[in-house]
């Protein structure tokens, strides 16, 4: 993907970063305030803070909030509370963000270009996924793989898209999850079934990561949808494998035999992998937006967060304002083009979707 070139990782808390913290102390009030009739921008924060994550709580994007909300406290000096909101793929979260007030004690991760692609088959018009939001940071890569549930695994010897693919052609099971409904987990499904011979009987939709590994640790389903990072949690459970990976991102750090979807055909990365973007509601002054992206760094470069990122495989990256926004905006023409070329476009993925709906 042309947009994983602005991505950066660094080893250390970058210059900026400290800068953009020390400014926050040291700046003079402004006698016009914030921009909002509160408190100046320059004493920002003085009261706790709110993050929202549009999933529910254990998928990918809530883990990777909690191992970063710690240090980003320490950071900020103020509490911050992870507040889920799932529903309709991220939507009834993002929805909630663009309409809170832009003071920057609300923010929330939101992922590109999965919110991009809901938003718009969703047909949304009351808000807008690019222009109601200001971007100030990102903090990390990540995606999706397949997992399947332990006991099912054993008893059919599925431990590679081959064999999962063969116990679906040959009926020994039946059904698949998936993460949301009319979501880009949903299509990722579809060109399983149409592009690579994955012929599910049944397919079921949860709402987010979470709900979705749990029900292959339960054998609720046989298989499904995980992104990267609750792959691993459902391995830690004892009850679950991650055999596929389904991005274009190596994963075999983490899982050194981890078969690849792309030996069976054409990559699925423009759907499969997202940038976890931390984001504001439009209108929150650039000092408060520098404040929060500085933390955010520190957070994201920490030490134990580092450390996290290397024993789990889970990508920390940190990007300022200006690396988001690029990767937050002009997504929607590249997904037009992505899926028409994969399933003749978004009337076609929507007519499909509610047929099975």
């Amino acid at each position: 993907m042309e947009r994983r070139n602005f991505l950066r990782t660094t080893g250390a808390i970058g210059t900026a970063g400290i800068a953009g913290l020390a400014g926050c102390a040291d700046e003079e009030p402004d006698d016009t305030g914030n921009g909002n009739g509160d408190a100046p921008a320059d004493e920002f924060p003085t009261d706790d803070l709110t993050w929202m994550i549009p999933w529910s709580e254990g998928g990918g994007t809530d883990t990777y909030a909690r191992q970063i909300a710690v240090p980003m406290e320490e950071s900020i000096g103020e509490s911050i509370t992870i507040d889920n909101r799932p529903g309709a793929g991220s939507l009834v979260g993002s929805e909630w963000l663009a309409n809170q007030d832009p003071d920057g004690y609300t923010f929330g991760t939101i992922n590109s270009a999965g919110a991009h692609f809901t938003w718009r088959a969703e047909g949304v018009d009351d808000w807008h996924i690019e222009e109601d939001f200001e971007p100030f940071a990102y903090s990390g890569t990540f995606g999706y793989t397949l997992i399947v549930n332990d006991d099912i695994a054993d008893e059919y010897g599925i431990d590679d898209y081959g064999s999962l693919r063969d116990a679906y052609q040959d009926g020994d099971i039946e059904t698949f999850s998936y993460q949301g409904a009319g979501s880009d987990s949903h299509l990722s499904t579809l060109l399983l079934r149409d592009q690579y011979g994955l012929e599910y009987e049944n397919s079921v939709p949860y709402d987010g990561g979470g709900p979705t590994m749990e029900a292959v640790i339960s054998g609720e389903v046989a298989a499904g949808i995980a992104t990267n990072t609750s792959a691993v949690n459902a391995e830690e459970s004892g009850e679950a494998s991650t055999i596929v990976n389904l991005m274009d991102i190596d994963l075999t750090d983490t899982w050194p035999e981890i078969d690849r979807i792309d030996n069976y055909g054409d990559g699925l990365g423009w759907i499969t992998e997202f940038t976890q973007t931390q984001l504001a509601p439009a209108g929150t002054p650039d000092d408060v937006l520098d404040t929060l992206s500085a933390a955010v760094e520190e957070a994201a470069l920490s030490d134990d967060v580092q450390e996290w990122s290397e024993d789990t495989g889970n990508i920390v990256q940190y990007g300022d304002r200006e690396d988001a926004q690029e990767l937050w905006t002009g997504i929607l023409d590249e997904m037009e083009t992505n899926v028409e070329e994969a399933i003749g476009g978004f009337d076609e993925f929507l007519e499909i979707a509610e047929e099975e709906s």
